[in-house]
């Protein structure tokens, strides 16, 4: 099982930029260190942002958006997504210094753009497509 301690925990909050943060949940299922913002849209929705390496080690943006009734626990989200290849070129090693960096130039701008200028990602077929977001 992965483990991480609240000062890694907190070094890597502090390196981030713009909000960005470690997704602790991801990386204690997963143990692979991805970074997560998430922008409200309104008072039940949200876009979620994730940034992490796909199988080619390129780094992907991830986007997500979530419904969250108010006063419930928990939000929810259907369908693929968005997905966006953000450095094309393969890295030698997963790290999160690398993703890190990147944070300094995704603000809610920046993310709000490449939302709006990136398609719904279709599933091939096999899966649910989401609406457009």
């Amino acid at each position: 099982m992965a483990k991480i301690t609240t000062k890694q925990i907190q070094q890597i909050n502090k390196a981030c930029s713009n909000g960005w943060q470690l997704d602790t949940q991801y990386f204690l299922f997963h143990n692979e260190k991805t970074l997560i913002k998430c922008i409200k849209l309104d008072e039940e929705h949200y876009l979620q942002f994730s940034l992490n390496y796909n199988y080619k080690k390129q780094i992907l943006l991830y986007i997500s958006k979530f419904y969250h009734k108010q006063g419930e626990q928990f939000g929810s989200t259907s369908g693929l997504g968005k997905s966006k290849i953000l450095v094309e070129k393969q890295a030698k090693r997963k790290t999160i210094n690398e993703l890190i960096l990147l944070t300094r130039g995704l603000d809610n701008t920046k993310l709000m753009k490449i939302n709006e200028d990136t398609p719904v990602s279709n599933g091939g077929g096999l899966f649910l497509q989401s609406e457009d977001f």
